[in-house]
This record gives C-alpha cells, sequence and structure tokens, in this order.
C-alpha cells in the first residue's frame, strides 16, 4: 500500500471512529438509548479492525510481518511507528508478501549464481 493511500484512508476511519464516538453524546444530552451505544461501539470497533488491516498492509510494503503492529500498543511508541509508516518508503520491486504497488512492473530480482570451476587436472 502506498503512502498517501495508506495516510487518507487512516485519516478517513478516524474521522469515522470520532463521528461514532461524538453522535450519541451530540443527538441526547441526558441519556444516551443502550441500543444507540451499542451500535456506536460495534461501529468504533469496525473501525478498529479496519485499522488494524490498513496497519498490517502498510507494513507488509515496507517488508515487516504484521505482528509489528502489536508494537502499537505501547504508549509512545505508536506516535513513532504511526507517523513512520507514512513517511518511510515501501520496499522498492517485490518483497515476501507481493509486488510493489508502486512499481508492479518490475521483475523480481534472479540470485547470482557463482560461475562452476574447472576440474583441475594433474599433468
Amino acid at each position: 500500500m502506498r503512502r498517501r493511500a495508506y495516510l487518507l484512508r487512516v485519516l478517513g476511519l478516524y474521522t469515522l471512529a470520532i463521528l461514532f464516538y461524538a453522535t450519541p453524546g451530540l443527538l441526547y444530552a441526558a441519556e444516551v438509548p443502550p441500543g444507540l451505544a451499542l451500535a456506536a461501539l460495534a461501529g468504533i470497533g469496525a473501525v478498529l479492525y479496519l485499522t488494524m488491516v490498513q496497519v498490517a498492509l502498510r507494513l507488509h510494503d515496507v517488508d515487516l510481518r504484521a505482528w509489528w503492529w502489536l508494537v502499537m500498543l505501547l504508549p509512545g511508541v505508536s506516535y513513532v511507528l504511526g507517523a513512520g509508516l507514512q513517511f518511510v518508503q515501501g520496499t522498492v520491486g517485490p518483497n515476501r508478501f507481493g509486488p510493489d504497488p508502486k512499481r508492479p512492473h518490475l521483475l523480481p530480482a534472479l540470485p547470482l549464481q557463482a560461475p562452476e570451476s574447472e576440474p583441475a587436472t594433474e599433468a
């Protein structure tokens, strides 16, 4: 996933999370009905899941395993990693998770093989 697509998708998901969080309080000043509160909680949970998917896709683009998103649960580290994912360029060419989304025409590099040596003959 490219940096711009990641940034725009995550910003959109954060906007949805804020809307899910703020809407019940704005609509009902005194007490929020339980059905609306559960719907808002389900919406926030869905946004959290979709955000984790976007982070996993971006981590794959920089050739890291998706388990690295667990590091984002640490306070302070999450800000650095979250900002870093937006500014670090992805792997050039295909990596172990698939082709480069920015340059799909690049082929994987062929491994170099050492030339076979001639067997030594005794004179």
